[in-house]
């Protein structure tokens, strides 16, 4: 981690002389702070606590992967997009989790290309314990992650848990329609 860190530094530091970028544009600085971090019993660091997008793109090595490889249904994307409307969206998920670093990814990119307003996905990170220090995960009464919830006013809808039962936008449609959808774990 720390060599990635060091080469986006120093190409970031090279690339600072080369071109001027025009002033209408705003940087985004992305940090990761220690209260954010953790480390797991085998000593790989972990995010905990509430992030964004932006620090977990910049924390993790397999989400851009992940994100480019994924192919959109670019049909269901359409149906996706007016039910979207009125949506709060919250992600609880595990930057050590195989299931997330799978998962993540093409949720986002599903929802971004549906035209969701991806800053506004409350992203948990927890832990193995599937716990944050300071307990926010509670209310979503966690089971697996990554757990993706759907939220219209102030109400659950459903949850897509761990894995899509049909695909991620076959399930979304499912929930977002209102209609009988069970997560892998349902009873």
């Amino acid at each position: 981690m720390r060599t990635l860190l060091i080469l986006l530094v120093s190409v970031l530091l090279y690339n600072c002389g080369e071109a001027k970028k025009p002033a209408s544009k705003k940087e985004t600085v992305v940090t990761i702070t220690d209260d954010l971090k953790s480390t797991t019993i085998e000593g790989e660091e972990i995010l905990l606590g509430v992030i964004n997008l932006p620090q977990l793109k910049l924390f993790s090595s397999w989400y851009a992967t992940e994100y480019n490889f994924y192919k959109v249904n670019p049909v269901a994307i359409s149906d996706l997009k007016p039910l979207l409307k009125g949506i709060t969206i919250t992600l609880l998920m595990g930057t050590w989790c195989e299931d997330s670093q799978r998962e993540v990814s093409p949720m986002m990119k599903i929802l971004e290309t549906a035209g969701y307003p991806i800053e506004s996905i409350e992203i948990i990170a927890v832990s193995e314990d599937k716990d944050t220090p300071n307990g926010i995960e509670k209310p979503f009464d966690l089971f697996n992650v990554p757990t993706l919830i759907f939220t219209k006013d102030g109400k659950e809808m459903n949850r897509i848990v761990e894995f899509p039962i049909q695909t991620l936008e076959l399930d979304m449609l499912e929930i977002l329609k209102g209609n009988d959808y069970k997560n892998a774990y349902a009873e």
